[in-house]
């Protein structure tokens, strides 16, 4: 019971960590089970086959999976921190201006590609937050 209490703790000194490795581990699931997610623009079949690759969706999943276990560390490793955030940011970077593009260039019938990559870059927005918010300094007691 003292674990479970402690972590409940930690999640809440940092919510944000696991509110964002939450939904980094719901999009990495969508991303891995379909395989033709994105479609769109036309260019070369080999740019559309990485975005599509199972390894995007490994990403967000090992990305949410890190943050929510950060927030739930006694320990909180600055090192983990400064590499999560800034991976996070990347993903939802790479994936809100992706299904922006497809909402641009496909015509009027998918507005949940207008929707995905709005929420997208609003996640992206709250990671930058975090950058900013978050401890980033060498402390004694953390590595």
């Amino acid at each position: 019971m003292g674990k479970l209490k402690k972590a409940a703790v930690n999640l809440l000194t940092d919510p944000l960590h696991a509110i964002v490795g939450l939904d980094l581990v719901a999009t990495g699931l969508i991303l891995l089970t379909h395989h033709r997610y994105f479609f769109w623009p036309p260019w070369p079949a080999w740019i559309t086959a990485i975005e599509n690759d199972p390894i995007v969706g490994f990403i967000g999943i090992c990305t949410g999976a890190g943050m929510i276990w950060w927030s739930l560390a006694n320990d909180k490793s600055i090192r983990a921190n400064r590499m999560l955030i800034p991976t996070a940011s990347a993903y939802y970077a790479l994936l809100s201006m992706t299904e922006l593009m497809h909402g641009l260039f496909v015509p009027a019938g998918t507005p949940h590609m207008y929707m995905s990559g709005l929420s997208e870059f609003i996640m992206l927005l709250i990671t930058l937050y975090m950058a900013k918010s978050s401890p980033t300094r060498r402390s004694s007691t953390n590595d």
